[in-house]
């Protein structure tokens, strides 16, 4: 978002406005039955994310680095080496990342962590203050990624970070595996990267270059293909969900290109799979004081969305060369692009044969923008675009014939209103993004039939204002959620169902003096809610509050019947668990 203010309200945007990049953030501890809650008073970074759950077996841990000094923008390298203690098979397999930024000025950082040119982490860095040193852990479930850790990877951790004279903290971090022994989930054969160069690095999407990827020379006996992709908003892109089209973007203070954005997956140049792009904000973005103690949604830890592309398994199983390519529709500037092909291979056949029977997904989304003039001072923006496809293939295995059906919806709508005068600009956004997709399954017994329903709501609210006494006040708002139901269903039977809700709540008021000076910040309040529950009786609830700095208060199981219910079970192998990268659709289980 750029707001190119005049007169007044000049003053407020030059001192707030940031447009640095930042990262996500998990609650720190080992994992135990019920995860352990931030400190109250705390003041660096927090959140309401409890820890991933592990069984009960004793672990290996395998470092990976440890307390890199982050100061410039070359890559730091290490080599991994699996456990010679625990060779598997591994129930699971847990990422933890240990982030600290000195005290001083610093923008947000973009980090990412890549294993054999695989991307195992992606996310960004919280901002310091003059006398807060943030620290904060991150915990990725990698337990899908199994067959690239049996064998030993070159690795390397990229965070460019500039450090003077005006730019002081400097950023460090560690990062270990820990493999947990035990009966192991159906996870994928092979992991192939989609990135930049053999050693890993993001992709970026411009306009200049519309799509990114690879061709790739894939096995021939593939039965279950899925992608994790990641699309990071960069440079004029970065307060995406804040522009407008390109008739009224000076008009209105604003980027251009529309408010809407939306990945596409090809495959041979034909689309093959749609992924929604998430509304990160950066712990610079727009204020820093909205973001600290308490991050925005995935800040610290982008979470991808998964793309089934088993329809297009016998298309990819033909011995040709195959290009597997991202875009980003409506891209302003760049977009930085990771994905991850995730494959399922017949262990009994070399060569599996089928066809790909339905596509009905097109390139281009269906989009609207409508552009209202309500007053002299007052305009409304609204966009919409809606998506509902299907694509289906089988593959003979094996073990038979097997049919794989994807239908996917994808609704977006967007109303921002403006409210520009000599002495006010307003800006209000209300976001909705809502993923619908069901897979099915059939062909080795009764149909597996899975749905996911994801919701991205976001609303903000920027007023700039001068009130009748003539005093400058600049009050935000924001509410941002990320909201995902799964069900698994084998005939008429329910395997495993679950939902997540986690909302961030933070607002803030700057106020001005008549010289324009910043007076006092007040009111400057935070909050956050995850609840999680799913049919093998677990539930999570925790909130977390705030106020200017710090951390109030901390409520566990509220939503849980008064307290919370959640360990490790074996079960959770069978549904994919808890915020882990998890089995979202139907999977093969030989």
């Amino acid at each position: 978002m750029r707001l190119c203010l005049s007169g007044p309200l000049r003053t407020a945007a030059v001192l707030l406005f940031s447009f640095g990049l930042a990262g996500a953030v998990c609650a720190a501890g080992a994992s135990s039955d019920v995860s352990s809650s931030p400190p109250l008073g705390e003041t660096g970074a927090v959140t309401a994310l409890p820890d991933v759950p592990t069984p009960p077996t004793r672990p290996c841990v395998v470092p990976l680095f440890s307390d890199v000094q982050f100061a410039n923008f070359t890559p730091k390298t290490f080599d991994y080496a699996p456990p010679a203690r625990c060779r598997g098979p591994w129930a699971r397999v847990v990422l933890v990342m240990d982030w600290s930024v000195t005290a001083g000025r610093q923008f947000d950082r973009t980090a990412s962590l890549w294993l054999g040119g695989v991307n195992v982490y992606f996310g960004t860095t919280q901002e310091p203050s003059s006398n807060i040193s943030p620290h904060w852990q991150i915990q990725r479930d990698l337990t899908d990624y199994s067959a690239l850790l049996r064998q030993p990877q070159s690795g390397r951790t990229i965070l460019g970070n500039v450090v003077n004279g005006t730019y002081t903290g400097v950023i460090h971090g560690s990062a270990k595996l820990v493999f947990y022994p035990g009966p192991a989930p159906r996870v994928p054969d092979m992991i192939v990267p989609l990135s930049s160069n053999p050693d890993g690095d993001t992709m970026s999407v411009s306009p200049g270059t519309p799509q990114v990827g690879r061709t790739l020379d894939l096995p021939r006996n593939m039965v279950a293909i899925y992608m994790d992709v990641y699309a990071q908003s960069q440079a004029s892109d970065e307060f995406w969900q804040f522009c407008v089209p390109d008739a009224v973007a000076d008009k209105l203070s604003s980027c251009g290109g529309s408010g809407f954005r939306q990945t596409m997956v090809y495959i041979d140049g034909q689309p093959a799979g749609v992924a929604p792009v998430y509304p990160w904000i950066y712990t610079g973005g727009v204020s820093p004081a909205l973001w600290r103690p308490i991050p925005g949604v995935q800040t610290l830890d982008f979470r991808p969305f998964r793309v089934n592309l088993t329809p297009f398994a016998a298309q990819l199983d033909d011995g040709q060369p195959h290009a597997v390519t991202l875009g980003v529709t409506n891209t302003g500037n760049h977009f930085s692009m990771a994905a991850n092909l995730l494959i399922y291979r017949d262990p009994a056949r070399k060569v599996v044969t089928g066809a790909l029977t339905r596509n009905t997904l097109e390139a281009d989304p269906a989009q609207q923008d409508d552009i209202e003039t309500l007053s002299d001072t007052q305009t409304r923006v609204s966009t919409t675009s809606t998506r509902d496809f299907s694509v289906a293939g089988y593959v003979m295995t094996s073990r038979g014939r097997v049919d794989t059906q994807v239908h996917q919806k994808v609704d977006f709508s967007s109303v921002q209103d403006f409210t520009i005068s000599d002495t006010q600009f307003r800006q209000t956004l209300d976001q909705h993004t809502k993923v619908h997709v069901t897979t099915r399954v059939g062909g080795l017994g009764p149909a597996h039939v899975t749905t996911r329903e994801i919701a991205f709501p976001l609303y903000f609210d920027y007023n700039d204002y001068v009130g009748s006494d003539g005093l400058e006040r600049l009050a935000m708002q924001v509410d941002q959620s990320f909201d995902r139901t799964r069900r698994s269903q084998q005939g008429r039977r329910v395997v495993f169902s679950d939902h997540l809700h986690n909302e961030v709540t933070p607002s803030v008021q700057y106020n001005f003096d008549a010289s324009g000076n910043l007076a006092s910040v007040s009111p400057w309040t935070g909050a956050q809610h995850v609840h999680y529950d799913n049919s093998l009786g677990q539930c999570f609830d925790r909130r977390l509050t705030s106020d200017t700095y710090d951390l109030l208060d901390v409520t566990d199981g509220e939503g849980c019947g008064g307290h919370n219910r959640y360990r490790w079970t074996p079960l959770m192998n069978l549904g994919g668990g808890f915020f882990t990268i998890g089995n979202e659709d139907a999977l093969w289980r030989w």
